[in-house]
């Protein structure tokens, strides 16, 4: 549904699509816009009679209608040279933007609005497909509100739209408060349908959440999304510190903020958690093993995959430290978790070695140890090194078990 009474600074954009004119040309349709009706053969201009744009953002090719969309709005004798030049130069696909500012003044007349009318390329491979983004963000100043019109043009620019839209929201930071079609092959009772497909932008949002975690591990941008599926303001925030303290490597912190979720991530009444709530709650479930280590352990290989090698270290070693202790002690800092620490370094190796790269990478220094300096040189050996620490993780420190308190159940 549009809505007319929007609470924005100024009136929005409308950006159309011009198509290439069918042999039968366009038809008078009545499209149907809420509960009003409006006959029109370009529905361009019923959605701009709708919701009264400040200006219109006309696109189309070299070939497109122009020549049609002028003819419907000029009377007998208007401009009456500069159309006959028009026709022809659509028809030999060769219209520019110098005539069609000839026309301006016309359409803006029958619109009431500013009216921009731009020649975008074909589309026919990824340089023009970019060149169409680029003209629309060309044309969008920062803090405008954008309302699309895909329906027509060529069947491959709504696909086109849909994507201008997601960049000019997530890179300009520019609103879109809709993306309309026309359903011509929906009418009924001679009345034709318009939807609006901004749900799909909300989809690509939740897509671009997942990329967002899988690259960071950080899950508080599902936050932002989960009120309009049902989730309090509480449960939100509950979710932005579980995120919060998970990447402090506060785990026991991060772990009793998510498991009082456990029922909200259960829930899947809203629309985009009928998709996505199982893979959402799948990427949270480190917490649920009952012991600290296992947490840790699990977070290290989640931040391996993610490339955060530094937190991939320190959550390896602070696994191996849990499970030097007993299991009622796995969450306590006290003497005894240092004094294993201690131990463990002497013990093993490699529980050193993976001591001294984690230093490395938090301080920005080489390893004191030639080998492990070694490691930091290149990611490749960094991933097999600290990959493989991470498989081995229970073994890690213990190549003696000589002072270390050990629970031998765990």
């Amino acid at each position: 549904m549009i809505n007319k009474d929007t609470n924005t600074l100024s009136k929005p954009t409308l950006i159309s699509f011009l198509g290439k004119k069918p042999h039968s040309g366009y038809s008078q349709t009545s499209y149907q816009i809420d509960d009003k009706l409006y006959k029109t053969a370009y529905f361009g201009f019923a959605l701009a009679e709708h919701v009264q744009p400040g200006k219109i953002l006309l696109l189309g090719t070299s070939g497109s209608m122009w020549d049609v969309l002028i003819e419907d709005h000029a009377t007998d004798t208007e401009q009456e040279s500069s159309r006959l030049r028009l026709m022809e130069l659509t028809q030999s696909n060769s219209v520019n933007e110098t005539i069609l500012n000839e026309f301006a003044p016309l359409i803006e007349k029958r619109l009431g609005c500013a009216v921009e009318m731009k020649i975008i390329p074909y589309a026919r491979d990824t340089s023009e497909q970019i060149g169409i983004l680029a003209a629309i963000a060309n044309h969008i100043q920062p803090q405008e509100h954008v309302i699309m019109d895909v329906t027509h043009g060529f069947r491959h620019l709504p696909m086109l739209g849909l994507l201008a839209a997601h960049y000019l929201e997530r890179v300009k930071r520019i609103e879109v408060e809709g993306i309309y079609y026309g359903a011509l092959d929906m009418t009924q009772a001679g009345k034709t349908p318009v939807l609006n497909l901004r749900g799909l932008l909300r989809t690509m949002d939740w897509i671009q959440a997942f990329a967002a975690y899988d690259a960071s591990g950080n899950y508080a941008p599902f936050a932002d999304l989960l009120p309009n599926e049902g989730w309090s303001d509480t449960e939100c925030q509950t979710l932005r510190e579980a995120a919060f303290f998970e990447r402090t490597t506060n785990v026991v912190k991060a772990r009793q903020k998510l498991s009082s979720l456990n029922q909200a991530l259960d829930r899947r009444n809203g629309t985009f958690l009928s998709l996505f709530g199982d893979e959402l709650k799948r990427r949270l479930s480190w917490w649920k093993p009952n012991q600290r280590a296992e947490w840790e352990a699990s977070l290290a290989d989640a931040y391996y995959h993610q490339g955060d090698y530094l937190r991939a270290s320190i959550f390896t070693q602070e696994a191996c430290l849990s499970d030097s202790m007993p299991n009622d002690q796995q969450s306590e800092f006290n003497d005894q978790r240092e004094t294993n620490r201690k131990t463990m370094q002497k013990t093993d190796g490699r529980f050193a070695r993976l001591s001294d790269i984690r230093n490395g990478m938090a301080h920005g220094i080489k390893g004191w140890r030639q080998e492990s300096s070694k490691v930091l040189q290149n990611e490749q050996s960094l991933r097999a090194t600290l990959g493989d620490y991470i498989k081995n993780w229970r073994t890690l420190g213990k190549s003696s078990s000589q002072g270390i308190k050990h629970d031998n159940n765990n």
